[in-house]
């Protein structure tokens, strides 16, 4: 890698924090009202209490949201993508030859799900569909050891600033982060030191630092860099390049000209506070009704500090009635409306479940409910989620998954380096909500293949349709792994079988036909026999 100006590269990337700057308010108020009490104590911006927070239904539907977006796109437990051929590909190399393709591209995918299915992957996702609800998450995947070679984090996005070319694309990675001495040399043993550095790892250990970890394109378009410093480092502790994107940074919500994304709970956030402050009004409210505002004579023998407002308690007090009243009385105020509050900060609550698209089932009572309805809240969930499903597919696992493959190829678990681009190489996300996308254009194929046997009849059905190919795109459509579907050689194996079936029946026809007939025939025969014998 040709050498890289660290002191130019340093203003580009203090560039990205400052354009940050204006984001860190607005994700920060979304997180204390939606995440709250984010990593208490530790090296967030601000040590926030949750003294602002009075609800509970924002941060049970971020959870809810975060899990829900899970379920729909990466679902646990089983393979999120497969490589199939490119479109590009696919047109050189027709028909036949992109299915042997794919069934190749399908043994080699089978090579990196394991990897995805051990648990760390299913973490880090989980994770990042809680930043997602905000707005922006990141997903690191680490080289590791020969016995664990990938692993998989959430960086937390309060460490991340990010920059983009003129077209929206994420083209620079800055990532900031406190570590201790000790923690910074182990990370990196064959890294670059400053003799400072390296004189604190053993003077104190314990002491932290702040580590810049930058992830940017190559100018020229091939290939990712990493640098690592620490702000006193003349040079980098460690670069390298990498022939993919080495982090994925998806964005729910994207506004044209944004670096940044914007998640549900941004757009839930006037909701919320606002149901915030009436659920606080509404308890000091219930805790004056419940309490009482009181008030007493000053200068009196009645000392407000010294009584204690609990049963059984006995106040010195000068009087307690006459011309000028007691020393101590509880005044009447206007006395607040519980019930309207309630119904207020009900249907502020639902407006924060519709916008975080927290539409679970209530609890049961009365008649169950239909096949139809729940068939309508799976196909609202798709339409709901179709402005973000084409930018979460496009920003997680086309990144994730050529980085993968590139980490499994350097330890030689893979048989050779795949280059996914897209145009020979595809990822196919496979998921929940996929198959709700692709249930449409199967029911326009269902639809028409009905219409093609109403007006043309089962004979000529083939003149307009496909049989094979009408069934290789539901298929792929229903996400059906290719090695479930016979090959060619399977296919004409299956069809001389199905012929050499069809012999043995005729066969067996044919016999059990003679043996019905053969009495007959034996009578014939015997009669014959006797004419002529007469």
């Amino acid at each position: 890698m040709a050498d890289i100006d660290i002191v130019a590269h340093k203003r580009q990337s203090e560039r990205l924090w400052t354009l940050r700057t204006p984001w860190n308010a607005i994700y920060q108020e979304a997180y204390d009202f939606a995440v709250p009490m984010r990593r208490p104590g530790g090296q967030g911006q601000r040590k926030n209490a949750p003294d602002r927070l009075f609800d509970m239904t924002a941060p049970m539907s971020a959870m809810y949201f975060a899990g829900s977006l899970q379920r729909d796109l990466f679902p646990a437990g089983q393979p999120a993508f497969v490589l199939e051929t490119g479109p590009i590909a696919a047109m050189l190399l027709g028909a036949e030859r992109t299915k042997a393709f794919d069934r190749e591209l399908g043994q080699i995918s089978s090579l990196i799900h394991p990897f995805f299915l051990a648990g760390d992957w299913d973490t880090a996702v989980h994770e990042a569909c809680i930043d997602l609800s905000v707005g922006t998450a990141c997903i690191l995947p680490v080289k590791g050891t020969r016995e664990n070679p990938v692993m998989f984090c959430c960086i937390p996005f309060d460490q991340v600033a990010i920059g983009v070319d003129a077209y929206g694309r994420v083209i620079r990675v800055s990532w900031k982060q406190m570590l201790e001495y000790e923690q910074l040399i182990a990370a990196f043993p064959q890294g670059n030191f400053p003799d400072e550095i390296k004189e604190k790892a053993k003077t104190s250990p314990g002491t932290e630092i702040e580590l810049v970890q930058d992830f940017w394109a190559d100018p020229s378009g091939s290939g990712w860099h990493f640098g690592a410093y620490c702000q006193k480092s003349t040079e980098f502790i460690v670069k390298e390049r990498y022939r993919t994107q080495p982090i994925a940074v998806p964005r729910y919500y994207r506004v044209p000209g944004e670096a940044y994304g914007r998640g549900v709970v941004l757009t839930a956030l006037p909701t919320i506070k606002t149901l915030n402050k009436a659920q606080e009004l509404a308890l000091k409210s219930a805790a004056i009704q419940m309490l009482g505002i009181w008030g007493y004579r000053a200068g009196g023998t009645f000392n407000p500090n010294t009584v204690r407002l609990a049963p059984g308690e006995f106040w010195g007090m000068q009087s307690t009635g006459g011309m000028l009243g007691p020393d101590v009385q509880r005044l009447d105020p206007a006395n607040g409306r519980l019930d309207v509050a309630k119904m207020v900060t009900g249907d502020l609550q639902t407006q924060i479940k519709q916008a975080m698209f927290d539409n679970r089932l209530p609890e049961y009572s009365g008649t169950p409910r239909s096949a139809s309805e729940m068939a309508g809240r799976l196909q609202q969930k798709a339409n709901i989620h179709i402005g973000a499903f084409g930018r979460l597919v496009n920003e997680v696992m086309p990144v994730v998954v050529p980085r993968v493959a590139e980490i499994l190829a350097d330890f030689g678990i893979l048989p050779q380096q795949v280059n996914i681009d897209d145009l020979m190489v595809a990822v196919k996300v496979r998921s929940p909500m996929a198959a709700a996308l692709n249930a449409d254009r199967l029911a326009a194929i269902a639809n028409y293949h009905d219409i093609v046997l109403a007006f043309a009849g089962p004979e000529a059905k083939d003149l307009y349709l496909s049989q094979e190919r009408t069934l290789d795109q539901v298929a792929k459509g229903l996400q059906i792994d290719p090695d479930l579907i016979p090959s060619p050689d399977e296919k004409k194996k299956v069809l001389n079988d199905m012929q050499v079936r069809q012999q043995q029946q005729l066969a067996m026809m044919f016999a059990a036909k003679a043996a019905e007939k053969a009495p007959e025939v034996i009578g014939n025969a015997a009669n014959a026999e006797m004419k002529q014998a007469a």
